[in-house]
């Protein structure tokens, strides 16, 4: 496998970002600006307060081989990465191929991972080959009602 180029995957990461900017904007937000680290994708403003958004797009979730899991990032290279670094409130995974989008207030997800954290599965080398990509794997099915889902159109 060759070595992980950031630069190649931020297409497909900016496209889902697209989706829920689109759909915040359904709901009345108003995008304020995009933001390329780790502390968060991305900023809408809804009513006056502005919300940081960590968006993950899964592209791996094809309907034929769905694992029916949600990964959640927490180190990579040696470095706190992922739901450990964001500064987002609510952390969104979309699922290009069920067509779903998976909202979550990012504390109450950092809380089920401690709740959890002994009966999920951790995982390691996870991401792109040298990464040492480090995270959880959750059952969807199992914790669906601690999130918003809704159908990306």
């Amino acid at each position: 496998m060759a070595n992980y180029d950031f630069i190649s995957d931020l297409p497909l990461g900016n496209k889902g970002e697209d989706v829920v900017i689109n759909d915040l904007r359904k709901m009345g937000a108003t995008l304020i600006s995009r933001n390329d680290d780790n502390r968060w994708d991305f900023i809408m403003e809804n009513n006056g307060v502005q919300i940081p958004y960590e968006i993950k797009t899964d592209v791996f979730c094809k309907p034929e081989y769905d694992t029916g899991n949600l990964f959640v990032e927490v180190e990579c290279r040696g470095k706190p990465s992922g739901i450990i670094a964001t500064k987002a409130k609510w952390f969104v995974t979309y699922y290009k191929y069920l067509n779903e989008i998976w909202y979550i207030k990012t504390q109450r997800l950092i809380q089920l991972i401690k709740e959890h954290e002994n009966s999920i599965r951790q995982t390691q080398n996870s991401g792109d080959k040298g990464s040492n990509t480090k995270g959880y794997l959750f059952p969807r099915w199992k914790f669906k009602d601690e999130f918003i889902i809704r159908k990306a159109i």
